[in-house]
């Protein structure tokens, strides 16, 4: 089975998800499908947290009318499964709700690819353009 298209990724990690990271992943969306890619390094406990986390996301993305599915990638490198991911799903850009190497290691990966890598953290003057309808 073929996974669904993905326009936008917004990847999560840990216990909490940033407004800011729902509010840039629904404009950036702009009423395309979304995944929400959590990130562990597979402990139990963790994985568990995780998973909350992603549904926490998917319910505050569906508030604004943004249509979402999970994906929860743990492996030993989080950004080459989402690296990997985002090619898989066709997305053109990945919303990480974090910062630090994760954004740089992901934006070398990826590099090349025509797939924007924005940190909800960074200055909406960072955004790239809303999808034309």
């Amino acid at each position: 089975m073929r996974p669904s298209p993905s326009a936008v990724l917004l990847v999560v990690a840990g216990g909490t998800v940033s407004r800011a990271a729902i509010t840039r992943t629904a404009r950036l969306a702009a009423g395309a499908q979304v995944t929400v890619v959590g990130v562990t390094q597979g402990l139990c406990s963790e994985t568990e947290q995780v998973r909350q986390t992603v549904a926490v996301a998917i319910t505050a993305l569906e508030n604004t009318g943004v249509m979402a599915h999970a994906h929860i990638a743990a492996s030993g490198s989080p950004a080459r499964a989402i690296a990997r991911l985002a090619r898989t799903r066709g997305a053109r850009i990945v919303v990480l709700d974090q910062r630090g190497e994760m954004v740089a290691e992901l934006r070398r990966r990826i590099y090349g690819s025509g797939i924007t890598v924005l940190s909800a953290a960074e200055p909406a003057s960072l955004r790239p353009p809303a999808w034309p309808s």
